[in-house]
């Protein structure tokens, strides 16, 4: 009995605790619980940063798809105008004067991107500020051939650059540019 009242007090001394119950103290789950929430909110947002770009590119995809067959279709040159706080097209004559307004049923209001600055650079390299820009010339314009002039759309977010590329042969890419 004697050796074993020996061995407690060695492991005792080894350990350097009498009590061998385990566990977290409160403070300790608290730590890890905030470390989730903030890690699990990051996530959150760098996904719905995601998925508002994601619509971005597809609204102007279609807006601009839906353009193109309205100008196959129609035989007609069609123009697309835009300013800092909405953007409209219409079908254009010989001399690019307005004829008819088309209703694009995709074209989307830019009033929830009216806060950030907008620019549009065309195929030739001219740069346009939607703020600036208050002129009746189209910015984009759509040929019965199937063609547009083509351009960048940059939508200078607060940490990001969305860049939407409309090729002339009708193909819309986007990507982000990191500041």
């Amino acid at each position: 009995m004697a050796w074993r009242a020996e061995l407690v007090r060695t492991q005792i001394s080894v350990t350097g605790c009498n009590n061998f119950k385990s566990g977290f103290t409160l403070i300790e789950i608290l730590v890890v619980l905030v470390v989730i929430g903030v890690t699990s909110s990051l996530i959150f947002l760098n996904f719905s940063s995601a998925v508002s770009i994601s619509k971005n590119q597809s609204t102007f995809s279609k807006s601009f798809n839906y353009l193109s067959e309205e100008s196959i279709i129609t035989g007609d040159v069609v123009g697309w105008h835009a300013n800092n706080e909405n953007q409209f097209s219409y079908f254009l004559d010989n001399k690019n004067q307005i004829l008819t307004k088309i209703e694009n049923p995709f074209l989307r209001n830019w009033q929830n991107l009216a806060n950030y600055k907008k620019t549009f650079r065309s195929s030739d390299g001219s740069e346009i500020d939607f703020e600036l820009y208050d002129s009746n010339i189209p910015l984009l314009i759509f040929y019965p051939s199937g063609e547009s002039s083509g351009g960048f759309i940059n939508i200078y977010f607060d940490e990001f650059i969305q860049k939407i590329e409309i090729n002339s042969n009708g193909n819309i890419t986007s990507q982000i540019i990191n500041y």
